[in-house]
């Protein structure tokens, strides 16, 4: 679980890389739900989500709790949690525009498949599942 969840930890600079990355991936997940004529999750939904309240959130009330009671068991992840702390601080000094303005699209895209899946094939295969 810790591994999958682990951006917050990192430093600020690494951390809202990912969590453009991952809201990226939540809003293409909303968008393509909007094209199948599903209804679209909530936090997959661009034109009613925050990506910088949603890190917030995710701190607050997700990971933050989860990773405390890890620093307790493991209390070398002190300086993570640290790291977190001081990100969750900062996000609140952040707007959504501030952030996209700083990340360029190659950190943004960097983790892509080489071709990237089209939205019709994703489809396709996720309707097979």
């Amino acid at each position: 679980k810790s591994a999958d969840t682990s951006n917050v930890l990192k430093p600020f600079d690494v951390a809202k890389r990912w969590a453009i990355r991952i809201t990226d991936e939540f809003f293409l997940q909303g968008d393509l739900e909007r094209q199948g004529g599903m209804e679209v999750t909530r936090m997959c939904d661009r034109d009613s989500q925050s990506r910088v309240g949603m890190q917030k959130g995710f701190i607050d009330f997700v990971i933050g709790p989860f990773f405390c009671k890890m620093e307790a068991v493991y209390p070398g992840l002190a300086p993570c949690v640290e790291h977190m702390r001081v990100n969750r601080a900062t996000w609140d000094r952040y707007t959504d525009e501030m952030l996209l303005a700083e990340v360029d699209d190659k950190a943004r895209y960097s983790f892509l498949p080489s071709p990237p899946v089209s939205q019709s094939t994703f489809l396709t295969q996720a309707a097979s599942c």
